[in-house]
Parts: structure tokens; sequence; C-alpha cells
């Protein structure tokens, strides 16, 4: 019954909170006497003309009150809920994922029985809503640990393969593949440059040699993650050229501004016939990296501002936005589109000032990692100001009113080299552990180091999670219950197994 699309490439991608509460929803429902059956509401992300990846915007578990029958020989769900759920999620363009479970623990393989029923769904969906939902069908065994997925076509004629991820770190094949199918690399010739080389395997190998201990598979991750850098200056050069030595080479990079002599002093390698020959971060950057890697490296520039679209979608396509500017309106924006793509966001920040009481300095430098689908983001975190990200929106003239007027701090807060290394060191470091398997940032972390006592704050994250948050609070996830629907169908032969 599956047929393999050569054309398009089809993912799913769970953000892993949002999964295991899922899946302990799913156990929790489940006797084992029982299948159960479960729900995620997924819109489709273009990433490239061929690959199409699907993201969640709402996730349901019935409750055993929401079933007709349910049993090892099938389930059906009372038309009553199935209509609510079809009311309340596919009115919003959505499309359907359908995961039910088999008795047993071995790879578990779609049915005949199956296979009549999500073809006869399929169609169903397709011919009554009008904006034609597609069906992806997932079956696991009972303790929800080994699974396949296929999406079918609208017709119900045919299914796909498709790719299931709950990984934090996901990475969506070659930079260079995306780029040429999106036609992303035609706009940007009118902004920056894309510059991909071949990697000869045996510098590759020998350049990594001692990093063997962490693994064959993390070094291979590091070398296909393709990371989005927003701002290229003080802490982003040193992220960049610390993460490249650790083995990530393709990067979009983002920056509209030019090297100044005032930041000589925590650009490493940058010089001042750089400045005087009015170097672009971006080119900069890509400097300190095509040093490391002579072949084999995929840099994109993009010399704008992250509010540019090409640099929009650009971003779209990475697996991984780091944020590293000095400004709260970028990385605002970071957020939405961290959030709007399920990718992970790093945000990295220092900030140094003058202990009024004993006329000493303190020092801070700041690694931000909000979860993926929704509990807390910078904005509800109160990591950025959003009054502040309103005012850098408006125009020049706004701006300098309200800097005159005293409401609008400067960019020009001091800054050193080694403070922003702690904060670039300590950041690719959680990529690292991140990528490793050593380091669980499911929740989200927010850490703030404190200088000169030295001391690394870890932020009770439970104070930071904001459910109406305005910004990532969008992300449905609940378990049903069926006197919690009162509404009856108007939609015909909706009886059908699920």
């Amino acid at each position: 019954m599956t047929h393999q699309n050569r054309l398009v490439e089809y993912s799913l991608y769970i953000p892993p909170k949002m999964w295991q509460e899922f899946r302990q929803n799913m156990l929790d429902y489940r006797n084992s006497s029982e299948e159960v059956i479960g729900f995620f509401f997924c819109k489709p992300h273009q990433v490239s003309k061929r690959k199409i990846r699907y993201i969640p915007k709402a996730w349901v578990v019935p409750s055993p009150d929401c079933y007709e029958m349910q049993s090892v020989s099938g389930l059906v769900l009372t038309q009553q809920f199935h209509f609510y759920l079809l009311k309340q999620y596919l009115k919003e363009g959505l499309h359907v994922v359908h995961i039910h479970t088999h008795v047993g623990e071995i790879m578990p393989e779609f049915s005949s029985v199956d296979n009549y029923y999500e073809a006869d769904y399929a169609r169903f969906l397709a011919q009554n809503f009008p904006k034609k939902p597609r069906l992806i069908s997932g079956v696991f065994n009972q303790s929800l640990q080994q699974s396949q997925f296929r999406i079918w076509d609208r017709k119900g004629k045919k299914s796909h393969d498709i790719k299931f991820s709950t990984n934090y770190l996901e990475t969506m094949d070659s930079l260079e593949g995306n780029f040429k199918e999106h036609n992303i690399a035609s706009t940007i010739q009118n902004y920056g440059a894309i510059d991909m080389t071949q990697l000869i395997p045996n510098d590759r190998n020998l350049m990594f040699a001692r990093q063997k201990v962490f693994g064959e598979t993390c070094q291979k991750h590091l070398g296909e993650l393709k990371v989005s850098l927003i701002g290229c200056g003080g802490i982003g050069s040193i992220f960049a050229e610390l993460l490249g030595r650790l083995g990530v080479k393709n990067w979009t990079l983002i920056d509209s501004d030019r090297i100044e002599a005032v930041n000589l002093n925590r650009m490493p390698g940058a010089t001042q016939k750089m400045v005087e020959q009015r170097w672009k971060k971006i080119d900069y950057v890509k400097h300190l990296i095509k040093k490391i890697y002579q072949t084999g490296s995929c840099i994109t520039t993009i010399p704008t501002s992250i509010d540019n679209e090409v640099a929009k979608l650009a971003i779209s396509t990475s697996d991984l936005i780091v944020v590293a500017t000095d400004n709260h309106l970028s990385r605002k924006i970071a957020q939405e589109l961290a959030l709007e793509y399920m990718h992970p966001l790093i945000c990295l920040g220092t900030h140094i000032d003058m202990n009024q009481c004993e006329g000493k300095p303190r020092m801070f430098c700041r690694i931000t990692i909000p979860p993926l689908g929704g509990g807390w983001c910078l904005m509800c975190g109160n990591i950025i100001n959003l009054q502040k990200a309103a005012v850098e929106s408006a125009p020049v003239q706004i701006n300098q009113m309200v800097a005159n007027a005293g409401y609008l701090e400067g960019v020009n807060d001091p800054a050193v080299f080694w403070l922003n290394s702690i904060c670039a060191s300590t950041a690719v470091g959680v990529i690292h552990g991140i990528v490793s398997g050593f380091l669980n940032v499911d929740a989200g972390i927010d850490w703030v180091y404190e200088f000169p006592n030295s001391v690394w704050h870890q932020t009770n994250i439970e104070y930071l999670e904001t459910p109406d948050c305005y910004f990532c609070s969008n992300f449905d996830g609940f378990t049903a219950k069926s006197e919690e629907f009162f509404n009856e169908s108007n939609i015909n032969n909706m009886d059908y197994w699920l």
C-alpha cells in the first residue's frame, strides 16, 4: 500500500517536550487489552520545492468516554467528539495527524484494516472541508517507542513515507539543496553571497581526531547542522569561530553593520585595515570560518537586518537560530521565527554596570534557550523588553526623539572580549551537550554568569512559564472528555473506524 514519492520528501516534527506530554497521556488512557488513539493538528512548512515539514499547532488525546468502541480489534470515536475536533481545528487550515497503537512491543506494521479505513478517512477529509486537509497516520507499539508514519494523498489511493522526529536539534538535509530548491540563492544575489566548497574526507577525519570521545554520530550531526547567526559582532564572531572549530560548517550570517575601530577590542582577528576597508561584519565572520575550512563549508552572507524578508526566508530553512545582537527588536523577531517554524533558539548577551554602593563594576553574561513548542519565551520570560523593541522598530526620527528624552539606552554599552568569550564558549558547550546527548534542554534554560563573584545562576524555569503569553501560548494540548462537547454533528458519514 505504501509507495515512495521520489519528488517530495515529507517530515513531521514534534518538539520533545510536547511529545513527552502527548505520549504520557496516551499511556495513561491505555489499558493492557485496549488500543488508544491521539491527534496532532499541523501546519505545513514548505522548506523547499521538494521538502515539506509538518509542524504541530495542537494535540488532543481522547479519554475513554470519547469512544464508542475501544479494544484490540478497533477504535471508534463518538460522532459528537469527532465533529468537535474537525470543527475546532480544520477551519484553521491545519492537517490531521492520526496516531494509534497496536498491541505488543515489536515494530508495528500498518494492517489491512488500517489501510482500508485510513484511505477512506483521507478521502473524507479532502471532500468535506474547503481547505482539503491531508491525513498523516502513525502506528506505534503499545509503549509508544517504535513507530511507522505515512502521509496519504487526497484521493486515498496512495501513501508515502514520512520522516518522524522528536529530537531537539533536527537537521534538514543540505543547506545548498534547500537554497537551490527554494530559489533563495537567486534572491540572495541582491543582498549577499553563498560560498560552497567540498571537503577532503581525510582532512576532516584528522581535524576531529581528538573529538572521537563524543562519538561519530555527534560529529556527523555537527557537520550537518545549519546555523543561522543573527549578529556578527563581539559575541557572534567568537561564537562562530568556536562552533566552527567544533565541526559546524553550514552557516547563514545576518548583520547589516560594518567593522569599526570600536569593535577591535573584542573581535578576534579583526584589524585596523579591515576598518579602513569598511569590511562588513558578515564577511569578517565568513573569513574566520574559511580560515578553519578552506574547503567543505557552506556560508551564506546576508547584509541586512533580521526583519528583511530574505533574511527571514533563509532563517526558516535552518536547524538552529542564534541571536547575538545588542537590541531587543532583533531578538523579538528571532523568537517569533523560532516559534513559527519550531526551530531551537539561543539568545546570547552580556552586561556591564557599576555597583554604586561599592564603586566596583559588575559583569554578567546570559545564555537563554526557550523550550520548543511553547511554555515560555524571551518575551514572557522578560528576557527582552517589548517597549524597547517597539521603540527600536520606529522610524529614525522617533528613535532620536526618544533618545533625547532619555528613554532609550545607547548601543555603545561597555563590552570586553573575555566576558564575550565566556558567553560564546558556554553557548557552544551547550550546543555540544545537546548534540552529544549529555545535556537536556527540553524545558529550556536561562543561565546568568556573574563576575567578579564567578557564580553561575540558573533561573527556575517554573517562574518563566506563562500559560497565557500572547506569543508562545497558541499551542493547544489537552486530554478530552465527552461531556465537554455538546454540539451535534451535521456532517454525514462520520461513524467510520479511526
